[in-house]
């Protein structure tokens, strides 16, 4: 089981939200403040909120796959989980002790996007926007690039897509860009991830549709979405 959970920071919302900072542990808060820019501690704290809300309650059935979070109350409505994260020796984090909840954060521009799952998940999301038309040919496997290249009008929403995709699986396995994006490649039509060499399935994807303008993808080793 994966369920998403977003939040749209915005300059209506941002001085409520840092309002709601208090609400964390202070072992929490010190993990914000060493954000050099605003912008960026309040996405993070946008989905250390939504992780700490809405852990213990993700399953319930009023939450669907794709959660929409619009009412900055909702943070401080029931008390937040009484979790624990550690993390590993690239930043991954974990919840202590548990076993049966997990979570992955990603945030770009103004979205941050939470996944929480009993299993292992990652996610991601990316603006679709220009790139350099180098870097696909530095990063990714030929398959990557033919999927890129096969439709002259939609190069840049595919980019977007690989990577977006690719950073969903590195995010899953904790090893983040070390992981080598050439070394697997995706099968967009059945929502799988292969290893370059053996082809031998690495994992599943799941694409959500969070606004016209961003990709998201979350990425699991064992279940299909």
């Amino acid at each position: 089981m994966v369920k998403i959970f977003v939040f749209k920071v915005d300059s209506k919302n941002e001085g409520i939200l840092v309002d709601k900072m208090s609400l964390l542990s202070l072992k929490e808060r010190e993990k914000l403040s060493k954000y050099k820019y605003d912008k960026d501690r309040n996405l993070s704290l946008a989905g250390r909120l939504m992780l700490f809300c809405f852990a213990e309650r993700f399953k319930d059935e009023k939450y669907g796959e794709v959660n929409f979070v619009n009412d900055l109350d909702e943070f401080c409505k029931e008390n937040l989980s009484d979790l624990e994260i550690v993390y590993g020796e690239i930043g991954k984090g974990e919840v202590k002790d548990r076993d049966d909840l997990f979570f992955n954060i990603s945030h770009s521009k103004e979205y941050c996007v939470l996944a929480l799952s009993d299993e292992e998940v990652g996610v991601d999301i990316q603006e679709i926007k220009d790139i350099r038309a180098d870097i696909a040919g530095r990063f990714f496997e030929k398959r990557d690039n033919d999927y890129i290249d096969s439709e002259e009008d939609k190069k840049r929403e595919r980019f977007i897509e690989v990577w977006c995709a690719k950073e969903s699986y590195a995010k899953l396995t904790g090893k983040g860009i070390g992981e080598g994006f050439s070394t697997f490649y995706e099968n967009f039509d059945k929502m799988e991830l292969f290893d370059s060499k053996s082809n031998e399935l690495k994992g599943y994807l799941k694409r959500y549709e969070i606004d016209p303008d961003y990709v998201c993808f979350a990425a699991s080793r064992n279940q299909r979405f």
